[in-house]
């Protein structure tokens, strides 16, 4: 049986948690993702390397400050 909830049977604040994160999610990769073409276009970045990542989330009303750190790929030539 899966965790998952059909959006019918959410709360209208679990609705908007996961409209929120879909948002922070579809555009922080688009706004990556340009970046990294653009640096990899202009020779800043080389291809197949790998880069340092750290996104935080920060509300302060809740007192939250939550970070997490990664290495992305960047993409080949010909990817």
């Amino acid at each position: 049986m899966s965790d998952k909830k059909d959006m019918s049977n959410m709360t209208a604040s679990e609705i908007s948690y996961r409209k929120f994160l879909k948002n922070l999610g579809v555009t922080t990769h688009q706004e990556i993702e340009k970046l990294i073409n653009k640096k990899i276009a202009d020779g800043e970045l080389s291809p197949n390397a790998n880069l340092d990542i750290t996104a935080i989330i920060k509300i302060d009303e809740l007192g939250l400050n939550h970070s997490i750190s990664s290495s992305l790929l960047l993409p080949g030539k010909n990817d």
